[in-house]
């Protein structure tokens, strides 16, 4: 029954479940995410942005040249291309696997339409070691 109640809330509220924090640049609201929560290591893990308009909170669906570097203890990561989610305007992602817990930072870079102007907008993150969450916990070999 509570499966089951989960999977109704997560369906029915998609976005209330992943999107965290939100900022705002070049006159669009930007919100990050990521899925599935808990952001684990050893998981497939999805970066997500939801952009929409300052003016009318419509979807923004002329991002161009997308990348996000993830940061994680001092090194950069990427850049990673972001590709828009099919069937979501305004929604873009990156997919990773992260394979050490702690803090991590994105940052998003982007151009508005046909502007020449490059954007950027940063957001931190946490990704928790799975090991942390398994019953009984798991022996790695070599721990």
């Amino acid at each position: 029954m509570l499966v089951a109640a989960a999977i109704m809330t997560g369906a029915a509220f998609p976005d209330k479940a992943m999107f965290h924090e939100r900022k705002e640049v070049a006159g669009l609201a930007v919100v990050f995410g990521a899925e599935p929560e808990p952001a684990l290591t050893e998981e497939m893990q999805f970066l997500r942005w939801r952009v929409s308009s300052l003016a009318d909170e419509e979807p923004y669906a002329d991002f161009q040249d997308a990348k996000v570097t993830v940061k994680h203890d001092g090194e950069d990561f990427g850049p990673f291309d972001v590709r828009a989610v099919r069937r979501t305007p305004g929604q873009y992602q990156t997919q990773h696997i992260f394979t050490a817990a702690g803090e991590y930072e994105s940052v998003l870079s982007f151009r508005k339409g046909e502007e020449a102007q490059v954007h950027t907008v940063d957001f931190n993150f946490r990704i928790r070691d799975r090991a942390t969450l398994e019953i009984p916990p798991w022996r790695r070999v070599g721990r």
